[in-house]
């Protein structure tokens, strides 16, 4: 069978990134494990979409699959309307989307079923039904369209117990080294999924819930180097970025692979990491094996609201300390910050900026609020009629524009105090970094980097490390 994945990762990115989506990569991968054909259609831009017509008929794909989050499904419903019935193809969404508002099966024209969570088995036993012209009506973790039954909604599978069993992801398929240059020779890497936490804003503790199992669960220490020794023979790449949630949870996992990791890869990296888990002992295993940056969440600098609202129990307090045991262990820091909750106001937001301003991260982010269904704040969003069903959705740059509307903090305002923050947290201690970020976070910034292309690996680099 022939399987056509569709990416579309429009407006995530900008000035010239791309990424990499782990969850198409190793579904790929165990596709081909089973001997069917895959290949990617990946779409950077809304003028990019018409040509999936040429992509569909120079492949013939039986299957159509496509991923997607909330941010990107009026991409991904604007295709298959343009699709319209395809004779012979079978088209099925899965992702965060399609797991936690299930409903947009019935909403989508064109879309022939959904992929309720972890999809491998899923669609592997899909594509091995339809070679096998069965009818799939029993495949666990499908929904699907049926004439005679409506929306046919199988159960959901347990979570995959055991990583390792999986195949090495399939990075070929989207032209990994074009990734790695572009995010200034850096891999990104996951050896674990899953996140034990509860944060409001965020679907993980949704998906957590809806299928059966451990949801937290991390490769061997083992398995894990062994695809990076893979990946270390066959790429070209300075640094390594892991990208798990929760990369720092278990201190002996994090102790044995660090000494493997350095005896076996030795590579300079960077990880997340929460406030709470941080230690003296767990810095030094860290240092040892390479690396040179922590990402940690703030989130929001006020602390009752940190608590009360995101469900963020840590204390400023604890946040400080954390920054400056990483500083102190000669590790850099940078800082994960949002703006645009419900319920935020424009003085709640100033402790955010007060606060990273005390603790003068060597970098940071800050991103708008995006409401994900299945989450606690999409739900209290909805019970206030917080999100504006009048805005053009095509018109949203994610995490970098809002679909809130508050009488406490406008949209304009949100979107105001997001492209000023940076400044205004870096203005007193360096003021070249602060109108870096102030030219990054514009809202010419896109057009200047066109215009001022020598300059633009400087600012986006400066910007986003």
């Amino acid at each position: 069978m022939r399987v056509l994945f569709v990416y579309t990762d429009i407006n995530t990115m900008g000035f010239g990134g791309r990424s990499y989506h782990f969850g198409i990569g190793i579904l790929s991968a165990v596709l081909k494990q089973k001997k069917h054909q895959t290949k990617l259609f990946y779409v950077r831009a809304k003028a990019q979409m018409k040509y999936i017509f040429k992509e569909i008929k120079s492949f013939n794909p039986d299957i159509i699959g496509f991923t997607s989050d909330s941010t990107q499904i009026a991409y991904v419903k604007n295709i298959l309307l343009g699709l319209g019935s395809l004779k012979n193809t079978f088209t099925l969404l899965g992702g965060c989307h399609a797991t936690l508002a299930p409903e947009c099966l019935a909403e989508t024209g064109g879309l022939d079923a959904i992929c309720l969570g972890e999809g491998e088995d899923t669609l592997t036993e899909l594509a091995d039904s339809l070679k096998g012209a069965r009818e799939a009506s029993d495949i666990r973790g499908l929904w699907f369209k049926s004439k005679e039954r409506g929306i046919v909604k199988n159960p959901m599978r347990p979570f995959i117990a055991d990583l390792d069993s999986l195949p090495f992801s399939d990075y070929e398929l989207f032209d990994y080294q074009k990734v790695i240059d572009s995010d200034f020779n850096r891999l990104s890497f996951m050896l674990s999924r899953g996140c034990p936490f509860n944060c409001t804003f965020c679907a993980s503790p949704a998906l957590g819930r809806l299928q059966q199992g451990n949801y937290v669960r991390f490769m061997s220490v083992a398995r894990a180097i062994a695809e990076l020794q893979y990946l270390k023979s066959k790429y070209r790449f300075k640094t390594i970025f892991f990208a798990d949630d929760i990369f720092t949870i278990n201190k002996e996992f994090v102790s044995e692979f660090c000494q493997s990791y350095k005896k076996e890869i030795d590579i300079p990296f960077e990880t997340n990491a929460r406030v709470e888990m941080i230690s003296q002992e767990l810095l030094s295993h860290l240092k040892e094996a390479g690396c040179f940056k922590i990402h940690m969440g703030i989130e929001h600098g006020n602390e009752d609201f940190r608590k009360k609202v995101l469900n963020r129990q840590m204390d400023n307090s604890q946040i400080i300390d954390a920054f400056m045991k990483v500083r102190n262990s000669g590790i850099a820091c940078k800082s994960y910050n949002i703006v645009g909750f419900p319920y935020e106001t424009k003085q709640l937001h100033e402790d955010t900026v007060r606060l990273n301003r005390s603790i003068n991260p060597d970098g940071h982010v800050c991103y708008i609020f995006q409401p994900y269904p299945g989450t606690k704040l999409y739900d209290i969003c909805q019970e206030n009629n917080f999100i504006d069903k009048k805005r053009n959705i095509f018109k949203i740059f994610s995490r970098r524009d809002t679909i809130l509307n508050m009488p406490d903090f406008s949209a304009a305002a949100i979107v105001r105090s997001q492209r000023n923050f940076s400044y205004r947290v870096y203005k007193n201690s360096s003021l070249r970094k602060a109108l870096v970020y102030k030219i990054y976070y514009s809202g010419y910034a896109e057009r200047l980097m066109r215009l001022a292309a020598p300059l633009k690996n400087f600012l986006r680099y400066f910007a986003m490390r």
